[in-house]
């Protein structure tokens, strides 16, 4: 893949963890055709079984018969809507009550700026088996409460996407709450931003 070729180049030891990939610095990779980037993932705070009991009653049935529930949510805009309370990033149903999965602000800055703090977004672009890098920009101090902003105004999604192991099993297969974010809006994340070239 192309990140993984732009990191090899760079001599940085990436991979999908919750820190930044070298030296405090996060690399991202993408083309005009990316729609959304992975910001950072952040596992539900609770309360317990909270995800159990989304999948069981919003989730659908896989191909094998497994209860999943893979949906994503800008905003208020869908079945699902955000508030901020509290200092709580909160979901809820709309139209309806009960158990509700939730980030506190602390957990989310504490994974973004071990993550997300300084950034560098190169752009590129393939064609077949090239790849050309046009452009590079720098970002630095992330700020939580434009970041919250934005999640509430729908820019940034909040991806579900976990499943039972098997078809009436209480243990769940989670692949990560995600938060991803349009390219383009990631510079409203930032207090200092440094086009570095291109």
């Amino acid at each position: 893949m192309a990140g993984n070729y732009l990191e090899d180049q760079l001599g940085v030891q990436a991979g999908n963890m919750d820190i930044a990939d070298t030296l405090g610095w996060e690399l991202k990779w993408y083309t005009p055709k990316t729609n959304l980037l992975t910001l950072f993932h952040q596992q539900v705070t609770g309360p317990p079984d909270v995800m159990l009991s989304m999948v069981r009653k919003y989730g659908r049935k896989d191909v094998q018969g497994r209860m999943s529930l893979r949906h994503t949510i800008k905003g208020k805009l869908d079945k699902f809507r955000t508030y901020n309370d509290s200092n709580r990033l909160i979901v809820r149903p709309a139209g309806g009550n009960g158990i509700i999965p939730y980030w506190t602000h602390d957990e989310l800055m504490a994974t973004a700026g071990a993550k997300l703090r300084r950034l560098i977004m190169v752009r590129g672009e393939k064609d077949g088996r090239k790849i050309r890098f046009t452009r590079a920009d720098a970002y630095e101090n992330f700020h939580l409460a434009d970041f919250i902003w934005e999640i509430m105004s729908g820019t940034i999604a909040i991806d579900f996407d976990v499943r039972a192991y098997v078809p009436g099993s209480k243990r769940l297969r989670n692949h990560g709450t995600k938060f991803r974010v349009p390219p383009d809006a990631v510079c409203r994340l930032y207090l200092k931003k440094d086009r570095i070239a291109g």
